[in-house]
Formats: C-alpha cells, sequence, structure tokens
C-alpha cells in the first residue's frame, strides 16, 4: 500500500470529530513505541524544550556511567 500526502492526510484529518483524533492518536501509540515516544514529548515535553534536552543529557550521561 502506498502512503497519501501529507496534504491528504491533513484534509482527511480536519473531517475527524475529537473523539475519532484520540482514538487515531492511541492506536498509533499502540502501534509502535516510537509512535508513544513522539506522542508522549509533543504532550508533555515540547512545551519546555530546554528541560528536556537536559533530561535527554542526563540520560545519555547516566547510560554512559551503568556501560562502564
Amino acid at each position: 500500500m502506498k502512503a497519501v500526502t501529507v496534504k491528504e492526510l491533513r484534509e482527511e484529518l480536519t473531517n475527524c470529530t475529537p473523539k475519532e483524533l484520540r482514538e487515531l492518536c492511541l492506536r498509533l501509540a499502540r502501534f509502535k513505541k516510537e509512535n508513544k515516544e513522539l506522542l508522549t514529548y509533543l504532550l508533555f515535553e515540547s512545551s519546555d524544550e530546554v528541560l528536556f534536552i537536559e533530561g535527554v543529557k542526563k540520560e545519555v550521561d547516566e547510560q554512559f556511567e551503568t556501560d562502564k
């Protein structure tokens, strides 16, 4: 199956109710871990990018420490 363009997706999404949009987002979140992570970022972390970046740096540092 060939994916449609972003423009076509945008147009189709404008015809959805808020409940339908919510259900689509939840289905995407269940489908792949990356989708869930992106949705988490967009909903909870994107409003403070500096804090998000600091958290990622801390997590990377901790991973390096545990891998030693």
